[in-house]
């Protein structure tokens, strides 16, 4: 999660529209006006916003932990991440508005705790494969999900949000599938993975938007702690299967900074998706769901020297084209 948010701190003092700063403007709220503050067309145009920088900085925490993940087991990865994440989300709850209870702080804790787990799951499900079809059904399923979610609750889907919906999954399929490698079985059991991690995800985003208006960013304190939880249980998990001195052996002091870059990165995520939530609502979040795996695949190409296919290319314009639609 997947929502995992190397945000640098100054990354939350990005220009809103108005002038003042995203982080600014939570911070000169009441507590009472942190949700939906603003007319509905401002606060879809400000939600859009905030989703779009929200998808960078889980974008930027994907490669981050990608590249932590080639130099050390994604176990130790996390467990250095989780710390990060629980001191920036002290310190960004400490300068924004709001207090701390304690059923924002379990309802944020359980959110964690699925998000924690959906993690390992989905890369459980790219490790078994095929990683096209795995990808795409992460995807999909969840932004089903938020839609589902999101009627529910109330969200409405008009004409133009339901032909925006649709381009988005579109272009979910066209930046996430690759094809099965020739010579290799298909399996259901990395598909049926994704689906089990993406309904974990789904329960992140949703818990953490039921909890109460006035504790502000403090849900998310609890969030980092239940993540955190997952990550030291998934390290002494391998601890006791290989032994402290094999797991010690792939740690490496010098690359450190990628882990807490990912956990940055993850919790900034968290502060722009509350945002999102805030002014906003699921089925929003749900139609501008590609703009996180586009925005992967821009900085692997930008940063990495990865190579983007043109079915990725074209992702790209109907990401864009579901966009305009949702700011309608």
């Amino acid at each position: 999660m997947s929502k995992a948010a190397s945000r640098v701190l100054t990354c939350a003092t990005v220009q809103g529209a108005a002038g003042p700063t995203a982080l600014g403007r939570l911070s000169a709220a009441t507590p009472e006006q942190v949700r939906r503050p603003f007319s509905r067309r401002e606060g879809v145009r400000m939600a859009l916003v905030y989703i779009l920088i929200n998808a960078l900085f889980i974008a930027v925490s994907n490669v981050m932990g990608g590249v932590a993940a080639r130099r050390m087991p994604l176990a130790i990865v996390v467990a250095i991440a989780g710390p990060t994440t629980i001191v920036i989300a002290l310190v960004l709850a400490l300068v924004t508005p709001g207090s701390p209870s304690w059923p924002g702080f379990w309802l944020g804790f359980a959110a964690g705790l699925l998000g924690g787990s959906g993690l390992p799951i989905a890369y459980r499900a790219f490790a078994i494969g095929p990683v096209g079809i795995a990808g795409a059904v992460l995807a999909v399923v969840g932004t089903g999900l938020l839609v589902l979610v999101g009627v529910i609750m109330g969200d409405s889907i008009t004409p133009l949000r339901g032909a925006g919906l649709a381009l988005g999954l579109i272009a979910i399929l066209l930046v996430t599938y690759r094809p099965p490698v020739d010579g290799v079985r298909p399996s259901l059991k990395g598909p049926l993975l994704a689906a089990i991690a993406a309904t974990l995800f789904t329960g992140f985003i949703v818990t953490i938007n039921a909890t109460p208006s006035a504790d502000g960013l403090w849900p998310i304190v609890g969030a980092r702690f239940g993540v955190t939880t997952i990550a030291m249980v998934l390290l002494g998990w391998m601890l006791y299967r290989h032994g402290a001195r094999t797991v010690g052996g792939h740690f490496r002091t010098r690359y450190v900074l990628f882990p807490m870059a990912t956990g940055a990165a993850d919790i900034l995520g968290n502060l722009f998706l509350v945002l999102a939530l805030q002014t906003g609502d699921l089925v929003l979040l749900a139609i501008l769901a590609p703009a996180a795996p586009v925005f992967t695949a821009i900085i692997g190409r930008v940063f990495l020297g990865e190579f983007m296919t043109r079915w990725q290319v074209l992702g790209l314009v109907v990401a864009s084209a579901a966009l305009v639609l949702a700011s309608l």
